[in-house]
């Protein structure tokens, strides 16, 4: 897929357990909440077909795809990555970066 090896993998079960569409840095993205309906609408229709979406279509698992693509996320709100279940999984706390993959990249 071109995506770089990272520690987490981008995947439809780490899509699905991701916080990141309820995020306090996305609430009021424009750009994410259009990402946000678009991929709530064909997430059925991905999941029937075993179809992943491009990772620069979906508004989260930033942990695994690197930075957003979004311009509007705002990186003075609280990262909520600690409350997340792919975070504890996967122990990203022990990683790099350890919070705010939609602006510093994927954990390492």
């Amino acid at each position: 897929m071109g995506l770089k090896m990272t520690k987490v993998e981008f995947n439809m079960e780490n899509l699905k357990k991701c916080v990141c569409r309820d995020c306090p840095v996305q609430e009021n993205s424009a750009c994410a909440g259009a990402k946000k309906k678009m991929l709530q609408e064909k997430m059925e229709e991905m999941v029937e077909k075993g179809m992943m979406p491009d990772p620069e279509a979906v508004p989260g698992v930033y942990c695994a795809a690197g930075p957003a693509i979004c311009s509007d996320l705002d990186f003075e709100k609280m990262c909520m990555c600690a409350t997340c279940p792919v975070w504890q999984e996967q122990d990203l706390a022990d990683g790099m970066p350890m919070g705010y993959y939609c602006r510093d990249g994927p954990a390492q």
